[in-house]
């Protein structure tokens, strides 16, 4: 009786040192990233290439949706880039043949006025010397030196050369309005390159378009973003989906914790850092060593979606508590989201106080 009164005592005092030194909770879960992927396109979806518990690696196909008419679309997209294309090079061909016309008739131009100045400068200089030939007879003609038909000869050679000058002075305005008729037909050249740049603005345009066509069809395909296992599909092969539908959710197995909502009574004890023992209710003969890592920073009760802030003015006080995370290493797949474990976390451990 002695010897099992002593152990009794033992006992009890171990297990009120361990109560003392250790929160212990019940109701804890074992938590994990679990993705849900949602169709961010409409269509039919074609198939689901995966159950439900199947293991998939990054970059596996989950879900595959119709893309025919996307497809279409984007041929639809190139084709009228290629006419847009095609209608530069026209323009630019049309461009250089004006360019060339231009500069030609230019040279024609410039060559025709200085031939009307050349011409005129001619002129000049003959109704210049008729006037001389002309001034000359008629003080020979008062002395009675020449004849008055003489006289009268030089001066319509004198008349016909004053002629001939406004002839080459208006020829000289003729080629003048000529050669700037030629050089606003520049402004051909001006207008078409502006065409081109119009032009440019809706390839690039329709380059946006075929961008974000080309990444509506990669959307179409579901890939795995890392290696995970499937939890659940919502939708079949043969169904029409739109953008926010839920298609199928998964889980990294390698990536799971503890989350665990402590009293906030005991709250105050704890240190990120500190030691954890978990308790697996699949797996009662099992330990799991962990670490926590988070400390929260609200009462769960904050996020309740009917908070209860107590206005009748009715008070029963009720003990809060606030989340705190465990880390704990996965083994052999053992670790699933949603098992109920319990927890013992040593307060007296850890080193960095929250």
């Amino acid at each position: 009786m002695a010897i099992a009164l002593m152990a009794g005592v033992i006992s009890l005092g171990i297990w009120l040192h361990h109560r003392a030194t250790h929160i212990h909770v019940t109701d804890s879960r074992i938590a994990s990233h679990v993705v849900v992927l949602s169709s961010e396109v409409t269509g039919r979806l074609l198939a689901i290439p995966v159950v439900v518990g199947q293991h998939v690696s990054k970059g596996d196909l989950l879900a595959a949706i119709d893309r025919s008419q996307s497809r279409l679309q984007l041929r639809e997209i190139e084709a009228r880039m290629e006419a847009v294309s095609a209608q530069q090079a026209q323009l630019r061909a049309q461009q250089d043949m004006v360019r060339r016309q231009v500069n030609g008739r230019l040279q024609a131009a410039r060559s025709q006025l200085l031939a009307a100045e050349a011409d005129r400068h001619g002129k000049m200089a003959e109704r210049d010397n008729a006037r001389d030939e002309l001034e000359r007879l008629s003080a020979l003609y008062k002395t009675g030196a020449v004849s008055a038909q003489l006289l009268d000869t030089t001066r319509a050679q004198f008349i016909s050369t004053q002629q001939q000058e406004l002839r080459a002075a208006a020829g000289i305005d003729t080629a003048r309005a000529n050669l700037t008729s030629v050089q606003a037909e520049e402004a051909q050249a001006v207008v078409l390159e502006r065409q081109i740049t119009m032009l440019e603005a809706q390839k690039a345009a329709l380059a946006a378009q075929r961008q974000q066509q080309l990444i509506d069809l990669d959307k179409r395909a579901i890939h795995a973003q890392f290696d995970g296992v499937i939890d659940q599909t919502f939708a079949e092969a043969g169904e029409y989906v739109s953008p926010g539908m839920r298609v199928l959710m998964y889980h990294d197995p390698k990536r799971v914790w503890v989350d665990a909502n402590i009293k906030e009574t005991d709250f105050d004890r704890l240190k990120i850092g500190a030691s954890a023992t978990v308790t697996v209710d699949a797996y009662p003969h099992r330990r799991f060593t962990g670490k926590v890592t988070h400390l929260g920073q609200a009462t769960t009760s904050e996020f309740a979606l009917l908070p209860n802030p107590n206005p009748s003015g009715n008070f029963t006080k009720v003990t809060q508590r606030l989340p705190v995370r465990i880390a704990v290493a996965q083994q052999d797949d053992l670790l699933r989201p949603g098992m109920m474990v319990e927890v013992s976390i040593d307060a007296t451990t850890g080193n960095v106080v929250h």
